[in-house]
């Protein structure tokens, strides 16, 4: 585990309090469509801050054609936390990384852009997580609709990927200490899997720790290819990535021209 000085602590303490600076970057491709995108941003602006938190939100968002940078401006200009910054970005770790690039916090989450932070309470769970000077985290992770596999997808990966294997995904929305991700590079540039080449690397330092609080995320893939159907195709991916198949071929297969990480 990394032990900071005064500096470059993600919590500083001012006349006894304790207050923490978060960035959070959301990375954005052709958000509208998914139905999601105005739901992140009202949540994210209607968290409740408390005095002593700081927090900036910066949405980085390649060239779209369904109008995700308009809804995104929209934003901006009724919520001074929101930065939008327009990018030639081809991936989503390219778009998390201009985001950190241009962000000042010492906490960086990592959003998803189908995710819903838990409600008005997202900050202080992360506070609370990392008081025991933690490196990183994320969210327990649940579906916006109920089936007993998407069910036991979660559960499995709260239980078993998190806490045993310390591998965590986008959707678990991870927090990370901004010295530890400026020490592994920030997020590999991968088209896919640049979350667990990551979680890899930030468990050189220490493990995750799982904060209070679950996120929510969209099943829409599940229901646009079926339940079964795309959960085997997560499966077939995942041995492929073990067999170090070629990332951006697995991309291609998994979104099969639906531009969700990429645009081709």
């Amino acid at each position: 585990m990394v032990k900071m000085g005064k500096e470059s602590s993600p919590l500083e303490c001012c006349s006894g309090d304790v207050f923490m600076r978060l960035s959070i970057i959301l990375p954005c491709l052709n958000e509208i469509r998914h139905g999601y995108l105005d739901r992140i941003l009202t949540n994210l602006v209607n968290q409740l801050v408390p005095q002593n938190s700081t927090k900036e939100i910066i949405a980085v968002v390649s060239a779209s054609n369904d109008g995700t940078e308009s809804v995104l401006e929209e934003y901006a200009l009724r919520s001074p936390e929101i930065q939008v910054v327009r990018s030639l970005a081809k991936n989503r770790a390219q778009r998390l990384n201009e985001g950190i690039a241009v962000s000042t916090g010492d906490i960086i989450l990592l959003h998803h852009p189908a995710t819903l932070l838990p409600e008005q309470i997202a900050i202080q769970l992360i506070e609370q997580a990392i008081q025991s000077d933690e490196n990183w985290g994320a969210f327990s992770h649940s579906f916006d609709f109920s089936h007993w596999l998407l069910n036991f997808t979660s559960w499995y990966s709260n239980n078993v990927r998190v806490k045993h294997k310390g591998i965590v995904y986008l959707d678990h929305c991870p927090f990370i200490n901004r010295q530890v991700l400026a020490e592994i590079g920030n997020v590999p540039d991968l088209d896919i899997f640049e979350d667990t080449v990551l979680s890899d690397r930030l468990c050189q330092f220490s493990k995750p720790v799982l904060a209070q609080g679950k996120v929510i995320t969209s099943a829409r893939r599940f229901h646009q290819r079926g339940i079964y159907r795309h959960a085997m195709l997560n499966q077939w991916l995942k041995i492929c990535y073990h067999l170090n198949i070629d990332p951006r071929s697995l991309n291609r297969l998994y979104e099969q021209k639906a531009s969700i990480n990429v645009k081709y």
